[in-house]
């Protein structure tokens, strides 16, 4: 492992620490193996608050059994949030999300669950709460634009300490911290903590199915449901209507499926 990148992750929390003042630090800790290394970074820093762990409702239950593990084996204090309105309650309103529904998931699914946490810890007016997140701008990321290490939002501070790490900074990182794999990660090359389905691969429902068998049950019970309801019935697909593109506003906890977005357009026009 590079000693350099340890010091520069540690250099980036240092500076946004000493810049903005922060009365909590947490890690955002998806299950997937970048948010494992950024949460196990901040978790060495003197103001670590805990780790924080958003439980959309739609995702896969192993992922979250294994952030629980991690969180009790290292004795991370765990605060684990569920939004206002279910997933389910979404769904058969308005049918199973597009593409141009994903900012209205994240509003729904995964802001509104940031916004009690920083309602919870915020006490004076110029508080501020730093999330960590594990951001990388490897080769193939680097499509989806400019990303700052450390962003003010408000009381939010984010904060992106391996923000320049590749894939194998990363995982000579969890080899030398000896650092627990999530078998869900192994078996999909991605957390599933989310599975909303705005941004879903051809075919994607299927590998859940091997990896997860209750997930997918959980999935195809909740398309027979929407299908009764009259409104779009399947998971991972485009609805018919028109879809109007949501703004790109700060969505940093749908990094990953924002790069898979950015780069599958990018693709397809090459």
């Amino acid at each position: 492992m590079d000693q350099r990148r340890i010091i520069e992750a540690q250099a980036i929390l240092d500076e946004a620490v000493q810049v903005h003042k922060p009365t909590h630090l947490f890690g955002l800790f998806s299950g997937g193996h970048d948010s494992l290394t950024s949460t196990h970074v901040a978790s060495r820093h003197p103001l670590f608050s805990g780790a924080v762990h958003i439980n959309t409702g739609i995702g896969i239950e192993e992922t979250r059994e294994f952030v629980r593990d991690t969180c009790a084996d290292y004795q991370w204090p765990l605060k684990e949030y569920h939004p206002p309105v279910s997933y389910d309650d979404i769904v058969m309103e308005h049918g199973f999300p597009g593409p141009g529904s994903h900012f209205y998931m994240y509003v729904r699914l995964k802001e509104r669950c940031l916004d009690q946490l920083i309602r919870e810890h915020k006490v004076g007016r110029k508080d501020r709460i730093m999330l960590v997140t594990g951001v990388r701008l490897d080769e193939s990321d680097r499509r989806m634009g400019h990303v700052e290490a450390i962003v003010r939002n408000r009381a939010k501070v984010w904060v992106a300490p391996v923000l320049n790490w590749s894939i194998d900074d990363k995982e000579n990182y969890i080899e030398l911290h000896g650092l627990p794999r999530n078998p869900v990660v192994r078996a999909l090359c991605m957390s599933g903590e989310c599975l909303c389905g705005s941004f879903a691969r051809p075919g994607e429902l299927v590998e859940i199915e091997e990896a997860s068998p209750r997930t997918a049950a959980r999935i195809r019970a909740l398309e027979a449901r929407a299908a009764g309801a009259g409104v779009h019935a399947k998971w991972g697909t485009r609805p018919q209507k028109n879809e109007v593109q949501s703004a790109q506003l700060h969505m940093e906890m749908c990094w990953s499926c924002n790069a898979k977005r950015s780069n599958e357009a990018l693709e397809a026009a090459e």
